[in-house]
């Protein structure tokens, strides 16, 4: 028995002994192959680690955190006693839609496509040098060229809603180019004929909507609202009438992504976008360069105007919920998802990609608003919160941009402070000899 049982520990030691070695050999062969590929790997991460997009994502997580924590610390100063409901509703965004989770998703990706568009549109003019504050007006402006053609163009039959998408992004481009023209001629500051050419479109568009033609055939008498397009002109639903049924979503939002995917790729990977960029940086040495300044400037502010209208068409031309269609109300005040664009645009550093996921991030924050007054607390705080995150945006943006200063800055000081101490210790020896 005993030399079964010592043949039995012989044999466990053996079978342990070529187990560890056998363990260490291949994990010394996985290190091994683990610092060639490091090594292969760790340019590459140097290059994302010092380019601009990381920097950005940085810049507007950090901006989110900080933003978060004040709002919060905000909501506890307001209400005490209700502010851990009320957090906690902010913090769930559409989970907090009565229907379910996935029609408040649903709803939320409804309300956030047409500002992606308007995002998008001052995004782009961000690239190239201008600030496009008149993106509401050609977001209107599309919206009312589309739906006169929505609603007047029956004869089009399933051409409608081509030709009224088509009609919209044309309207907003004119709209964008009127201000990028007066820039590139004149030499008059965009921001100011652009937020001017927003009362125009306003007043202009309302105006004719009451001339006495469109009052008997677009508008509504009753409610003073634009009728809904006809049929032929709505924007389909695809397959989320069935998967997200009573939200209001339609393939806008892929419209919408698409677009986002294509000014990346026309900014980033185009000799156009290039240019465009360029001018915008320095038009003096663009047009140096051999680059027509002027036909660049008035193009980006057209362009940018012709993504607002193209929003602008797609949110008058939504089937909604329950295909009612969407209707357009004549009042004097200015439609703010163009404004609403603005914060967004500024959270993504102008990435048409990131302008996607910080319309998304905000529009969840605000989804959770209805559901925070029934904690005692009032809309707005919703609206203070994602300005706190747009105000420290900018300056997280300023932090990581300068964050090898600050390293120098801190490196520098360190070595003052030793050379210090090594000093007062060498007077402290030569005080005792």
């Amino acid at each position: 028995m005993k030399k079964i049982f010592n043949s039995l520990l012989n044999t466990i030691k053996k079978t342990s002994a070529f187990i560890v070695k056998a363990a260490k050999k291949y994990f010394n062969l996985f290190i091994k192959e683990a610092k060639k590929i490091g090594q292969k790997l760790y340019p590459t991460w140097l290059k994302i680690k010092k380019s601009d997009s990381t920097t950005a994502i940085l810049g507007a997580l950090l901006a989110i955190v900080i933003g978060l924590t004040v709002g919060i610390l905000l909501m506890i100063v307001i209400n005490p006693s209700g502010s851990l409901i009320g957090i906690g509703r902010l913090l769930r965004g559409f989970y907090n839609e009565p229907k379910g989770a996935l029609i408040g998703f649903g709803e939320m990706l409804a309300q956030a496509t047409p500002i992606i568009f308007t995002g998008l549109a001052i995004a782009f003019a961000f690239k190239t040098g201008l600030f496009n504050i008149g993106a509401s007006g050609q977001f209107t402006v599309g919206l009312f060229v589309a739906a006169l053609i929505g609603i007047l163009g029956d004869k089009l039959g399933s051409f409608q809603w081509i030709v009224a998408v088509l009609g919209g992004m044309a309207g907003g481009f004119l709209w964008g180019f009127i201000p990028g023209f007066f820039k590139a001629k004149y030499n008059v500051h965009e921001v100011i004929t652009s937020i001017m050419f927003n009362y125009i479109a306003l007043y202009v568009v309302n105006g004719l909507l009451k001339s006495p033609f469109l009052k008997t055939q677009v508008v509504n008498g009753a409610t003073n609202r634009t009728v809904a397009v006809d049929q032929a002109a709505r924007t389909s639903y695809g397959f989320f009438d069935t998967l997200l049924p009573n939200s209001g979503l339609d393939i806008s939002i892929f419209i919408a992504i698409g677009t986002a995917i294509i000014l990346y790729i026309v900014l980033n990977k185009t000799v156009f976008g290039r240019e465009l960029k360029g001018v915008g940086l320095n038009r003096h040495a663009s047009k140096y360069a051999g680059v027509n300044e002027n036909k660049s400037i008035m193009l980006s502010m057209g362009i940018s105007g012709m993504i607002a209208g193209l929003g602008g068409a797609l949110l008058i031309l939504a089937p909604n919920v329950y295909n009612l269609g969407t209707p357009y109300s004549i009042e004097n005040t200015i439609m703010t998802q163009g404004f609403d664009g603005i914060p967004v645009a500024l959270l993504a550093s102008s990435n048409p990609i990131g302008v996607v996921f910080s319309t998304l991030f905000v529009s969840y924050i605000k989804s959770a608003g209805e559901a925070m007054q029934s904690a005692g607390f009032v809309l707005e705080i919703v609206e203070i919160i994602i300005a706190i995150i747009l105000y420290f945006s900018a300056f997280a943006l300023i932090m990581t941009q300068n964050l090898g200063n600050i390293k120098k800055l801190f490196n520098r000081f360190k070595k003052k402070k030793k050379d210090s101490d090594e000093t007062n210790n060498l007077e402290v020896k030569a005080g005792e000899n």
